[in-house]
């Protein structure tokens, strides 16, 4: 899609968090102006990467049914749904269950597994925390939000929104006249072997804290959130551009600088609810 890189980049950075040691993976949710954004596109090019499950649908026992051993050996790192409304446009209990298997999974690690269909709890040697990536219209991100937000569900993902520009739109257009479509890419990344263990200077720490506290302005000031998370969030990103800079020029730098920072200020107009235009076409 036309205009989509620094929605590429939010993607492959949540991806790298897995291979930052010591870290959990991060989750991320986009959330589109209106349907028809490319949304499932986008994070489609990503089958093929290691480590990640692309679904269509799920339940909480789809989930352990199908990726359960995944899951046992350290060998799943994200779960992508492009098609969130899917998943949870089930009866309630069903919905309940399987947001709490996600909100559980992706935080404080899966310990055990219950659920209607197994006669038994599974049991796991240690938590297994998974990141979460998905993708909503805002129309049905805006009528579950509350409900997200009082349970915690909402605060584990990095929440991204956007929209297009007129001049991408006329783009897009152009490019699906040209069957452009026909000829997209994908991007499966290939990651470390190991995992790396990050530094982040108390200088760039800062600067992580001060965005953090700058993105969650609106939600401290009505006393919704306290902004914790994101700040985690943030310090989570600024070390996955570690990663991807490593695999894109063959290095081994295991320190956060300036630049990894401002690549993450860049294009952190997407961290928040505003709906703003895409840059970079």
């Amino acid at each position: 899609m036309e205009g989509t890189k620094d929605l590429e980049k939010i993607v492959a950075l949540t991806l790298a968090s897995a291979y930052i040691k010591g870290e959990k993976p991060a989750s991320l949710m986009i959330v589109s102006d209106r349907p028809e954004s490319g949304k499932t596109q986008l994070v489609n090019k990503y089958d093929g990467t290691d480590g990640i499950a692309l679904l269509s649908d799920a339940t909480a026992f789809a989930l352990w049914r199908d990726y359960g051993k995944k899951i046992e050996r350290n060998q799943l790192n994200h779960i992508i749904i492009p098609e969130f409304l899917a998943p949870i446009s089930r009866n309630k209990s069903t919905v309940n269950s399987f947001i709490a298997m996600l909100q559980m999974m992706m935080e404080e690690g899966l310990r055990e597994i219950h659920t209607g269909f197994l006669k038994t709890a599974i049991e796991f040697n240690e938590p297994k925390v998974v990141g979460v990536i998905t993708c909503l219209p805002a129309i049905s991100y805006m009528s579950n939000r509350l409900s997200w937000l009082v349970s915690g569900f909402l605060t584990r993902f990095i929440v991204v929104t956007y929209k297009y520009s007129q001049e991408t739109i006329i783009d897009i257009f152009n490019s699906i006249l040209a069957r452009e479509y026909l000829k997209e890419n994908t991007l499966a990344l290939r990651f470390p072997n190991e995992k790396t263990e990050i530094v982040i200077p108390k200088e760039i720490g800062i600067q992580c804290q001060d965005l953090a506290l700058d993105v969650t302005k609106k939600e401290r000031a009505s006393e919704k959130l306290y902004g914790f998370r994101e700040i985690k969030n943030i310090l989570r990103l600024v070390s996955s551009n570690v990663i991807l800079d490593n695999m894109e020029h063959d290095g081994d730098r295991t320190t956060v600088n300036q630049d990894d920072f401002d690549a993450i200020n860049r294009i952190s107009y997407l961290l928040n609810e505003e709906y703003n235009e895409l840059r970079g076409r």
